[in-house]
């Protein structure tokens, strides 16, 4: 039987590639066909997805993304090889990776409330720790200071762990991350956490509060979502769509997501992955437009 290829626009060992591989395995037995993970890194997501975006159309190509080059690089980039509204047909939500806001555990802060108030203090505001200057917490960092009315300013890092070391050296004075990331620092000592972007409390981390009890309405996540090329017929994107939920309600991948990547699982089906799409599109250009970021 044909296999089916799922494009993953990023390495192999990455996040995105280790939960499709997770999924992978459910969708095969559930389909009685290989489910083929192809790894396309580079530029941030934009080669795997296009090539996804140029592939067949009848269901035996898929696409499995972060938010970045559906919903983010278009406000960045001058030119790009796709249109990701265009050219992909949304399929399904799978799962979600809240972020922590975290201080250096001797920097006496513990909640948002503290964060504030420190920032007050300092005429220059305060600093935060992401793993690049356009990556997602970057974006986070910048919400959460407009609500606040704070002045925060970014500290991109060519790659999260040297954030991580520099926040408990005291050098920025919080930073923003995964919970895979910084679960093991909060466990340590090392850091404390004063807030999750997801909707509700995280699992494991249920004494920490959210962004949203502060900042009501405050949800910011990355997502990872299955797609196909555009044109994908809507019944097969649906079929598609119930297969995937029937996998991610498998106890045993629940609770491996959650173990070794922080992702909640989240399944919806195309219509929903369309607008959650269409609104993280809308607040992610707004802020770099905000934040007068260079078009490249």
């Amino acid at each position: 039987m044909r296999p089916v290829r799922v494009i993953v626009p990023a390495g192999a060992g990455s996040g995105p590639d280790t939960a499709m591989r997770f999924l992978a395995e459910g969708l095969s037995a559930r389909w009685g066909q290989p489910v083929v993970v192809d790894n396309r890194p580079g530029a941030s997501g934009n080669v795997g997805t296009a090539a996804a975006a140029r592939a067949e159309r009848d269901g035996h190509v898929l696409l499995f993304a972060q938010t970045s080059p559906l919903a983010l690089n278009q406000h960045l980039m001058r030119s790009m090889p796709f249109d990701p509204a265009r050219d992909l047909t949304p399929v399904a939500l799978t799962m979600s990776t809240p972020f922590v806001l975290a201080a250096n555990s001797h920097a006496g802060m513990r909640t948002l409330s503290d964060l504030a108030a420190r920032a007050q203090e300092r005429p220059e505001g305060l600093t935060f720790a992401t793993g690049g200057a356009t990556s997602l917490p970057r974006f986070v960092g910048e919400q959460v200071a407009r609500g606040l009315n704070l002045r925060l300013t970014n500290v991109p890092y060519p790659a999260s762990p040297q954030a991580v070391q520099d926040t408990i050296a005291g050098r920025t004075d919080l930073m923003i991350d995964g919970t895979p990331l910084i679960a093991p620092q909060l466990r340590a000592g090392n850091l404390v956490a004063l807030a999750v972007t997801s909707a509700v409390r995280f699992p494991g981390l249920e004494e920490v509060p959210t962004v949203a009890e502060t900042l009501p309405g405050f949800e910011m996540n990355g997502w990872f979502t299955l797609l196909a090329p555009a044109g994908l017929p809507t019944p097969l994107a649906e079929r598609i769509a119930a297969d995937v939920a029937a996998v991610l309600a498998m106890p045993d991948l629940r609770e491996r997501l959650l173990r070794e990547l922080g992702a909640l699982v989240f399944p919806a089906g195309p219509a929903a992955t369309a607008a959650a799409l269409e609104r993280d599109r809308a607040v992610l250009g707004r802020l770099v437009r905000e934040l007068g970021l260079p078009i490249e």
